[in-house]
């Protein structure tokens, strides 16, 4: 019986594509289901009752969508690692491939034509294969094309009937301008223990198909230089025949250092024990060091990160918080930017929870299924029960340290917000205290235009005497008139002058203060205007429409709190 099951953390949705799909390859046709590759996965031989055929065309369709980021499309960008371990004879057998002949030559596949004229057929019977077959694809850098191409991959996985949801993780990878689904974690897993009534003949190759497979993906991080971390991601393939004890690692992330760290574990320096193939415990035990590898890698380097981080928050902050406030100091003047770097590294410091939580469900994932196994009576290695223990405590040592990691981060989380509304604290302050000089500086300004008024209503009717008798109106140096000479003439025309220019400037004045209000209010509606949509229920005007109040009557628009606004 064929079981599948999988824990996931948040994942996208997939539409079916309508992609023509191929009839299932009848069970015992591995070769047409080689001469398919180009299918996968609708050339696997053996389904789940989950691998429907509108799932394996989305599938397909995903693939078909992602190959122009996610896939070289030239062989000279191509490189697929390979190490082999017990395989014909040898200890030892690795190569780089580079090309899709050349894989086919290492997988053992050769073109034989029919006896009917018909297009040659790929099968596979040159070679078997090895105890543990470790692949490796690879990109130059995390947001890079992988180094292979789609005939090549599906090749590939066609060969080794690697189950679809593989491509789940393999699509996090590909060109990309940012981290793509950075938050997206997951173990899949599919198990057969039981001989099917009807099974394909795989003897020339060595295998059965009776097995185990499961897919992961686990997040580590890494320096880029001094002023920067990354985090990166791997997905991590693994098939166990329980009859043949053979294994087959798939492992795809962008660059090669977990290449280089499985090379050492299985090198003449790593442990024997760790590369055993003489009977089938230790073949079974060989097949739990690797995961223990990738699991340490997702561990290592957290506590030099949340450190890193943890440094750029207080840069960023401390002087908010111990910075000098008292008055007659020079406190530090806070701009719009540092509000905005706060958020920045509170988001990051939350990226960190979320990436951590994710690897420890898929540890944990990784443990419950081995102690499944332990305890299933199909599963031929119920003598390592002691092995597999030991091999879920180690794993819930390295759980425990991403737990207070998980802990470390949150209150870096919960530190950053507190300071970041410190922050917009000290800005509202300094606002306040703007206000305030400006208000006492408008205070001054008032009193000296007071004492300008006092004076100059003192001065006023004085000035207009003066004024008026320095004109030709009244004279008083004629020696004809003693008692000063009236001329009614020059009289009308001062009064004839001077009322309409008084007038006149009195009409600019308001014409112009019209204007300078019109042109406020227009700012002011179309700050509205662009507020609108933001604050859906920002008016009262919403609860009374104006048609309540007439055709052109509107009703005065009172602000409304906004936890009191509805959804």
């Amino acid at each position: 019986m064929t079981t599948h099951g999988s824990t996931q953390l948040p994942s996208t949705s997939v539409n079916p594509a309508q992609t023509p799909l191929l009839p299932p390859s009848p069970a015992g046709s591995f070769d047409k289901s080689l001469a398919e590759w180009h299918t996968w996965p609708a050339n696997l031989i053996s389904r789940t009752a989950l691998m429907n055929p509108s799932t394996l065309r989305s599938y397909r369709s995903q693939l078909d969508a992602a190959e122009l980021d996610l896939l070289a499309d030239r062989e000279s960008e191509v490189e697929v690692r390979f190490r082999d371990l017990e395989v014909d004879g040898k200890a030892l057998a690795k190569k780089n491939v580079h090309s899709e002949e050349k894989l086919r030559d290492w997988l053992g596949i050769v073109k034989k034509p029919n006896t009917a004229n018909s297009p040659p057929t790929l099968v596979s019977t040159t070679k078997r294969d090895p105890k543990s077959r470790f692949i490796y694809i690879y990109a130059n850098h995390s947001r890079d094309r992988l180094r292979i191409t789609k005939s090549m991959l599906t090749m590939i996985l066609s060969f080794h009937q690697v189950m679809p949801e593989y491509l789940d993780f393999l699509r996090s990878f590909g060109l990309q301008p940012a981290a793509r689904d950075l938050y997206f974690s997951g173990f899949r897993r599919q198990i057969a223990l039981k001989k099917p009534p009807v099974a394909p003949n795989l003897d020339a190759l060595g295998r059965s198909t009776q097995q185990y497979q499961i897919a992961y993906n686990v997040k580590g991080v890494t320096a880029k230089s001094e002023t920067e971390w990354s985090i990166r991601n791997a997905a991590i393939y693994h098939k166990y025949d329980v009859v043949s004890d053979r294994a087959v690692w798939i492992v795809t992330k962008g660059g090669d250092d977990l290449y280089e760290s499985y090379k050492e574990l299985t090198d003449s320096g790593g442990r024997p024990e760790d590369r055993a193939f003489n009977s089938a415990e230790h073949c079974f035990l060989t097949s739990l060091a690797p995961h223990l590898l990738f699991c340490r890698w997702a561990v290592d380097d957290w506590r030099g990160y949340l450190r890193w981080l943890e440094h750029k928050v207080e840069k960023e902050s401390l002087l908010g918080v111990l910075g000098p406030r008292e008055p007659g100091q020079r406190p530090k003047r806070y701009q719009a930017r540092d509000v905005q770097h706060m958020q920045y590294w509170q988001e990051r410091t939350s990226q960190v929870v979320v990436v951590l939580e994710g690897n420890i469900e898929v540890m944990l994932s990784l443990g419950q299924f081995y102690q499944g196994l332990a305890h299933d009576d199909r599963f031929p290695r119920r003598g390592c029960a002691g092995e597999i223990a030991d091999f879920v405590s180690q794993l819930d040592v390295m759980i425990a340290g991403l737990r207070n990691d998980v802990s470390r981060a949150n209150a870096l989380v919960k530190t950053t917000a507190d300071r970041k509304e410190l922050i917009i604290q000290h800005r509202q302050n300094e606002a306040e205290e703007r206000m305030h000089r400006l208000n006492k500086n408008m205070e001054e300004e008032t009193l000296v235009v007071r004492i300008i008024t006092l004076v100059t209503l003192v001065y006023l009717p004085a000035t207009f005497v003066s004024t008026l008798f320095s004109t030709d109106i009244i004279k008083y140096q004629d020696d004809e008139f003693p008692n000063g000479k009236f001329s009614e003439v020059a009289m009308i025309r001062w009064i004839q002058v001077t009322v309409p220019l008084t007038i006149m400037t009195l009409i600019a004045a308001w014409v112009g203060k019209w204007w300078a209000s019109r042109a406020s209010g227009d700012e002011r509606e179309a700050i509205e205007r662009q507020d609108k949509p933001l604050m859906r229920w920002r008016y009262t005007e919403v609860f009374l429409p104006w048609r309540w109040f007439g055709r052109n009557t509107r009703p005065p628009a009172v602000s409304l709190p906004m936890n009191a606004l509805p959804p």
